[in-house]
């Protein structure tokens, strides 16, 4: 028997051995953060995407948009009121403090050891939080977070639109000259667009590659699921977040008056942003057609520094409390076979998480999957610790109180290192 179906009938056994499961549940829900927080949720309103499955067991999936800034909590709310959705599509930072409450059910064994051997070195670190032990599935088209560019801007400024900057040094000059200004003065476009206001999680996400690129980290063990501390109010994080300080305060090549960055970058109001690639590559073909734009690994503190970059997912999960857990099951188990994994893909112009499905075309190539492969490598996902929550509140707190001007740097991050080790320790009880 050829490996492939070997590995077919491994990943789809369960969901022939359940399908008896399909009858016991007319509807299923699956909640998703609502608007563009993230490209991959937006397929959810795409009335083709379940079709298949629909029509096949007779279960409609209904698709709830909730609101990213206070989907967490509405979360949590709704499992101690036992009237969470059957299946949860969350921030992957977002797992610990669900684990730390018990809310999800474990993927098992079997099928947990066929999809770590099954897909690729990027997904199988995204997916296993120790031991070969999952709770959920990473989406297609993963966040791997990079720096992305406006070409055209980049030839205006008398800048090579194929040479991104790669160091903090370059990155600072080349925001400045590509900052405009009106003739009051004003900033009419940022050279660099930052996110500053909103969730604390995604404004961590988004400050990620110069956090770690210093030398600091949110947790001093990112795999261990209890204990450790604080590792962020040293040299590294100070010069992170001060980097950014700097460019508002002194080079005036950012602003606080800007919208989100993936949206200042494809309404031209900057020239560039570090975010989810996968963002940019999905919206720009609609919001911003014209847009010539460029992608590559993040800068990095000083020459001959390797760069470093969040390595994150929107993850598929099951809670406990769910009302047609089984079901549930069922419909993850198709989302996640490599038929669906190629076909969803091929349609919505994503990356793939199976190996095998990376040696077939459109992937192998495609210029733009390409290129996040060769920035996956530098991808780190962020900690498994059960106080991650706390850890991300405190972090991303500080950075906007400093950004802000409502704190020193120095007496922002004390105090989020102060939180982080008791969200650490409480976790840990």
């Amino acid at each position: 028997m050829q490996r492939r179906t070997v590995l077919k009938l491994a990943l789809t056994a369960p969901l022939l051995a359940s399908r008896r499961a399909w009858s016991q549940s007319k509807a299923i829900t699956l909640w998703y953060p609502a608007g563009d927080i993230t490209a991959g949720a937006a397929h959810f309103s795409d009335k083709s995407f379940f079709a298949p499955y629909e029509a096949k067991t007779g279960v409609k999936v209904e698709a709830v948009g909730l609101d990213y800034d206070t989907m967490q909590q509405k979360i949590f709310a709704a499992a101690a009121a036992k009237n969470v959705g059957d299946i949860l599509f969350v921030d992957g930072s977002w797992v610990p403090g669900f684990l730390k409450e018990d809310m999800l059910d474990a993927v098992p064994d079997a099928r947990s050891k066929a999809w770590l051997d099954a897909v690729s070195p990027e997904i199988r670190t995204l997916s296993d939080y120790g031991k070969g032990r999952m709770w959920g599935y990473p989406q297609y088209g993963i966040d791997i977070y990079g720096l992305t560019w406006n070409k055209d801007h980049f030839k205006e400024a008398g800048l090579d639109p194929e040479k991104p900057p790669r160091t903090w040094d370059e990155f600072r000059d080349y925001a400045k000259k590509l900052t405009k200004r009106d003739a009051q003065g004003n900033i009419t476009r940022v050279g660099y667009a930052i996110r500053h206001v909103g969730h604390p999680h995604g404004i961590v996400h988004k400050h990620f590659w110069a956090l770690y690129g210093a030398g600091a980290s949110l947790v001093d063990d990112p795999l261990a699921l209890r204990g450790g501390k604080a590792n962020f109010n040293n040299d590294g994080g100070r010069a992170a977040v001060k980097l950014v300080l700097d460019m508002l305060d002194v080079d005036k090549s950012t602003s606080l008056n800007f919208p989100d960055p993936r949206a200042a970058l494809l309404k031209g109001l900057a020239s560039m942003q570090i975010s989810e690639t996968v963002s940019i590559h999905e919206r720009a073909p609609k919001e911003a057609p014209e847009l010539k734009w460029g992608l590559s690994a993040t800068p990095v503190r000083k020459a001959g520094d390797k760069p470093i970059t969040l390595l994150g997912s929107w993850m598929y999960a099951v809670p406990k409390m769910a009302k047609n857990r089984e079901a549930a099951w069922q419909l993850l188990e198709w989302i996640n076979t490599p038929e669906q994994d190629f076909e969803m893909c091929k349609k919505y112009a994503a990356t793939p998480r199976y190996k095998v499905n990376w040696e077939r075309d459109p992937f192998k190539s495609n210029a733009y999957d390409q290129a996040l492969k060769q920035i996956y490598p530098y991808g780190k996902p962020l900690p498994v610790n059960l106080g991650l929550n706390g850890v991300m509140d405190a972090v991303g707190g500080a950075i906007q109180k400093t950004w802000h001007h409502e704190a020193k740097l120095e007496e922002a991050l004390a105090e989020a290192e102060r939180a982080a080790n008791k969200a650490i320790a409480d976790a840990a009880k």
